[in-house]
């Protein structure tokens, strides 16, 4: 099926898991899946200091709450946007991680020139921050590489790489994906193999460098997947110890399945396998309501406005 092809995705969060289903079914999924993992393992890049801070997983989540909470900001509220509290009770209440662990990820993102001080604190109001050009740069690249591989099966992702770097379109994308997500089910809440992965430092990276081992053009069944621990120690800046030990843990819980007794060949389960296409799915549903608000707000930027003639 090409992108162009009528799919069936309503957006709406009362049919949230309806909309994953219709993606499910489609046949290029696994193939779309293996290449946003090749990509992600591409785009990374060797930062031990932030790893010791968060997942991957929450980087990316604390880096998107920040341009969230910065595209909110309207001059005439006091106290809107991005604020130090207000960043510190969204990781807590959507699970990312606890207020103590988002403050110094704050930190470590003003230190890396991710995000700089507007206004200073002061009594009665709260210190306000606003992301960087060079965290809006990483943002893109990464929401450009989404894309493409959602492009494999929504017509979203091609509609969507094509308005990147549209200042409208990305603010209106931003508002509209982080309240995707956060009006809806969270995609790990039904994902927890994923999750053991997704929680730890640098867990996809090594999840998704396994699947890429195979040549297998999708995400592999049969294949056994190869893994020198050592590698992977050395490119993700992960202690060998700590790599064994998920690996150790995703067998027993039944994500890997062992081939040989080296402990550096695996099976991908098949419970892993639906795991990360439905991981997938949700957040390319989430990405396409992304979209669809971003094209909205181009369409109503560039509606003439007709003025009443007295």
């Amino acid at each position: 099926m090409t992108p162009d092809a009528a799919i069936d995705i309503s957006g709406e969060a009362s049919r949230f898991r309806d909309d994953i289903g219709v993606l499910l079914a489609l046949p290029d999924m696994p193939r779309a899946v293996r290449d946003f993992a090749r990509r992600y393992v591409a785009h990374f890049e060797h930062r031990p200091l932030l790893n010791l801070v968060a997942s991957d997983r929450g980087r990316v989540m604390m880096a998107w709450m920040a341009l969230y909470f910065d595209a909110l900001y309207d001059p005439a509220i006091a106290g809107s946007g991005l604020t130090v509290n207000r960043f510190k009770a969204a990781c807590a209440d959507t699970g990312l991680c606890s207020q103590g662990r988002a403050s110094a990820m704050l930190g470590v993102m003003r230190f890396a020139k991710h995000v700089e001080t507007v206004t200073e604190a002061r009594r009665g109001h709260s210190l306000r921050l606003t992301p960087t050009d060079k965290l809006r740069a990483a943002f893109r690249e990464r929401i450009a590489n989404t894309l493409r591989s959602m492009s494999l099966v929504l017509p979203e992702g091609r509609l969507g790489l094509a308005r990147l770097g549209d200042p409208v379109f990305e603010k209106a994308f931003i508002i509209g994906a982080c309240q995707a997500y956060l009006g809806r089910e969270r995609p790990m809440a039904s994902c927890p193999l994923a999750r053991m992965f997704a929680d730890k430092k640098a867990g996809f990276l090594i999840l998704f460098s396994l699947m890429l081992s195979t040549d297998d053009e999708g995400l592999p069944v049969d294949q056994p997947m190869t893994a020198s621990i050592a590698s992977l120690s050395k490119a993700f800046a992960v202690s060998r110890p700590q790599i064994k030990l998920l690996f150790r843990a995703a067998v027993e819980a039944g994500a890997l399945r062992p081939s040989g007794d080296d402990g550096k060949r695996f099976y991908l389960s098949e419970a892993m396998r639906a795991e990360c296409m439905l991981l997938m799915a949700s957040f390319w549903v989430i990405a396409a309501c992304g979209v669809r608000a971003g094209l909205a707000a181009v369409d109503d930027a560039q509606r003439p406005v007709h003025h009443a003639v007295l």
